[in-house]
């Protein structure tokens, strides 16, 4: 499925180990679209390997589109439908929305709770997430706000507030017993570690993006953009095209 590049570390001074396929993988991701843009050839190749897939996403999607006419009901039901679709040509039919108020995430405890009893519920091997702070080296588009909340939120979802019985007595009160993540990806903006090739499930990523018609160019294309972040991160671990993440051992 992918390697380790070489060189890489789990930040504590130690090559990362080779991860096991995972069973179980947890995408918290802040907009419908999000997982699709940022790790769809991943979620394709891991469902196609046997992985069981689910999603969370934050926000309700209901600030962006390019119709000012619509509501943000109307708005909100169309971004959830697309990403439903999306997840379904993906192989993930397990979709959550959280429906936190789009362009307003905030990194709370509110919100870190809520990711918790969704990890607990679904007690993933591996969550895929957003990089937690601001890269200045990349398009600031990849530090939307709600992108680094809501990777802020999930890691410290991670740990400690999921595996720690004691923090949320409400969530044991509602049946989610506390769950340990061994490991959490996110994307490889700063010293990958990891690499999975993405080439041959690259127009299965790009059939689900399509199904984000309101967040297409106009022309309803995938924006050029995708497949050039690709290539690159592809001739950093030697593969056509790629997905590349900084592993986190928990």
């Amino acid at each position: 499925m992918a390697g380790d590049t070489n060189g890489g570390g789990n930040g504590n001074g130690r090559p990362a180990a080779a991860p096991a396929p995972p069973g179980r993988v947890l995408v918290v991701a802040a907009h419908p679209d999000d997982p699709e843009f940022l790790f769809g050839a991943t979620v394709a190749r891991m469902v196609h390997e046997g992985a069981e897939v689910a999603y969370v996403i934050v926000s309700d999607g209901a600030n962006y589109g390019r119709d000012p006419d619509r509501t943000r009901d109307e708005v909100r039901g169309m971004r959830h439908d697309e990403q439903r679709a999306a997840a379904a040509v993906l192989g993930v039919r397990d979709v959550v929305f959280l429906d936190f108020v789009d362009g307003r995430v905030e990194p709370t405890l509110e919100l870190r709770t809520a990711i918790a009893g969704q990890i607990r519920r679904f007690r993933p091997d591996l969550v895929l997430t957003h990089y937690p702070r601001r890269v200045l080296d990349i398009p600031m588009q990849a530090s939307h706000p709600d992108h680094m909340a809501v990777g802020e939120a999930t890691l410290a979802a991670v740990f400690p507030t999921a595996s720690n019985p004691r923090l949320t007595p409400e969530l044991q009160a509602a049946g989610l017993e506390p769950h340990r993540v061994p490991e959490v990806w996110v994307p490889g903006y700063e010293r990958p570690n990891h690499v999975v090739d993405a080439a041959p499930f690259m127009e299965k990523k790009l059939e689900a993006l399509r199904c984000h018609r309101s967040q297409m160019d106009a022309d309803g294309q995938v924006p050029p953009w995708v497949r050039w972040w690709m290539k690159m991160s592809g001739e950093r671990g030697g593969c056509e095209l790629a997905e590349d993440f900084k592993r986190i051992q928990n």
